[in-house]
């Protein structure tokens, strides 16, 4: 940083009222929860009047593929090596020429490089922080968002449990939280009968359900070897694509049901799914705040879930939104599975609990707004760049 300290602007970004361009900053490419959260916010807050909104990003992909679906505009940057302070210039450039007024940068790299573009080129940066175990995995990312908090990004956490660790690891009491939501006002379009034909399964049977990605942390082989203590007529069906795949068929072949488990692959019709589904689970052995789970708490499935990260925060009260258990726990999971499985009633119960949940709490509307407050308290008094002289 104090290597970069020479090239950075004179004096602070004028202020006043007008257009303001936010510039939202991610590496990944998805499809995953933190790139739909950045196609969300930046869809949303171009339809706002006095805010016009772009995305930067790394990779080609599926998130830059829904930029273009949505004509929202996007501008791709490179980053050549681990330490590429070439990125930084291209970044504070990127501000420069495009009159960027804020950045909200996601994921550990954006929310590093942004903040040390951000830094020199005297605009207000917020680097929101989607998960803990990236950063629980190596002190030197810790000390680089550190590092960023301390020269001026506000830090956002997606939970409270993340909350609590970046205040207990970084030190930091000013740490924000704002959960994810999902677009509630577009209908679901899930149909039941087109979902079963897609897995692949009749009428009687019981179908659980669940959207990952195929990794180890989101703790597939767990749940396989729950829906093994299961009765014959319980399937398990999982959207999602990862290195995952090849052994979570092998592990369901020699537990004897492979004919039980559909690796359904990245799927679009996930609505389709969830109405095909009986049962949602998460198996995770931790997760922020999964976009996935609100999702089916919004189709109105009851849910299993782990008791790790932000789960229970989303999932509510234990037993009357849903059921939660401890992670990496096979014959857990399967019990909360099978008490699911075999009353009716009680996943009529937690399903309308768990969508009542999802509506007061985890719209798009209420995200949007939570992040519009955070953006006008930042550039109160600040004049939009694109109005200086």
């Amino acid at each position: 940083m104090r290597a970069l300290a020479v090239a950075r602007s004179g004096s602070p970004r004028p202020a006043s009222a007008g257009r303001r361009h936010v510039l939202q900053l991610i590496e990944t490419g998805g499809p995953g929860g933190a790139e739909r959260v950045l196609v969300s916010l930046t869809a949303a807050l171009q339809a706002e009047p006095g805010y016009r909104a772009s995305a930067g990003i790394l990779k080609s992909g599926w998130l830059a593929d829904e930029l273009a679906r949505r004509s929202l505009a996007v501008h791709r940057f490179a980053l050549r090596q681990p330490l590429d302070l070439g990125l930084v210039r291209a970044l504070t450039r990127h501000f420069r020429q495009e009159k960027v007024d804020l950045v909200h940068a996601h994921e550990f790299t954006m929310n590093v490089y942004g903040s040390a573009a951000a830094w020199l080129d005297r605009v207000p940066m917020i680097a929101t922080v989607h998960g803990r175990g990236y950063y629980a995995a190596a002190n030197r990312r810790l000390l680089a968002l550190g590092l960023a908090a301390r020269t001026g990004a506000i830090l956002v956490a997606v939970s409270s449990d993340i909350q609590a660790f970046l205040r207990a690891r970084l030190g930091l009491e000013r740490v924000r939280v704002v959960p994810n939501g999902i677009d509630l006002e577009r209908p679901a379009g899930g149909d039941r009968e087109r979902g079963r034909r897609m897995i692949g399964v009749g009428t009687e049977a019981i179908v659980i359900g669940t959207v990952g990605n195929l990794y180890p942390v989101k703790g597939h082989r767990v749940l396989v070897q729950a829906v093994a203590r299961l009765g014959s007529d319980v399937h398990l069906a999982i959207a999602g694509r990862g290195a995952e795949e090849a052994g979570l068929r092998s592990l369901a072949a020699e537990l004897g049901i492979a004919p039980r488990v559909h690796l359904l692959g990245y799927r679009e019709d996930t609505p389709d799914l969830l109405a095909a589904s009986d049962i949602y689970a998460l198996s995770s052995l931790y997760e922020g705040q999964s976009l996935a789970l609100i999702e089916a708490m919004a189709a109105g499935l009851p849910i299993a879930a782990t008791h790790v990260g932000g789960n229970p925060e989303v999932l509510g009260q234990a037993d009357r939104d849903g059921l939660l258990v401890p992670p990496s726990d096979p014959a857990a999971l399967a019990a909360a599975l099978a008490r699911l499985a075999g009353d009716r009633a009680l996943r009529a119960q937690l399903g309308a609990a768990a969508r009542a949940r999802a509506r007061t709490e985890f719209s798009l509307t209420t995200m949007v707004g939570r992040y519009r407050a955070l953006y006008d308290e930042v550039l109160a008094g600040r004049r939009p760049r694109s109005a200086a002289r």
